[in-house]
């Protein structure tokens, strides 16, 4: 009865820091993505944005070019002459996106990790469980 109730706990609190766990929790990230020179498009992780973002942009050495809100299709516009290397979005609510110059954004598949997380989970619990069980057939 000891070791099933162990198991028990142990998978409540994996699962629980999982679902804490920022990096894992995909409930939405934000992109800012450059649409043309001149250009920045913010977007939630499943679409939508919030017309309090933020954006600042930068150039090379870090000096602030500019900053302003986003319109109402969350884009921010600003002189296609300026030579932005960075910038910055920033919703007020504790999502971040940047851009930078000449790196690509990079996401992982949201399925396959998701999976993978559970997987993990599962295995973790197997392992619990195996060695609950040994210790009370020994005993």
């Amino acid at each position: 009865m000891k070791s099933k109730l162990t198991g028990n706990v142990v998978l409540g609190f994996i699962f629980c820091m999982v679902l804490l766990l920022p990096g894992i929790s995909y409930a939405h990230g934000m992109l800012l993505i450059l649409e043309e020179p001149g250009v920045l498009r913010v977007e939630y992780d499943g679409g939508g944005f919030s017309p309090r973002t933020e954006v600042t942009i930068y150039d090379k050495e870090g000096n602030e070019l500019g900053k302003g809100l986003v319109d109402e299709e969350g884009k921010y516009y600003f002189d296609p002459s300026l030579n932005v290397h960075r910038a910055v979005a920033d919703d007020g609510m504790g999502h971040r996106a940047e851009y930078k110059e000449g790196v690509q954004e990079k996401s992982l598949p949201k399925i396959p990790v998701i999976i993978g997380v559970f997987a993990v989970i599962a295995v973790i619990t197997i392992i619990f469980n195996k060695r609950a069980n040994q210790k009370q057939q020994q005993q």
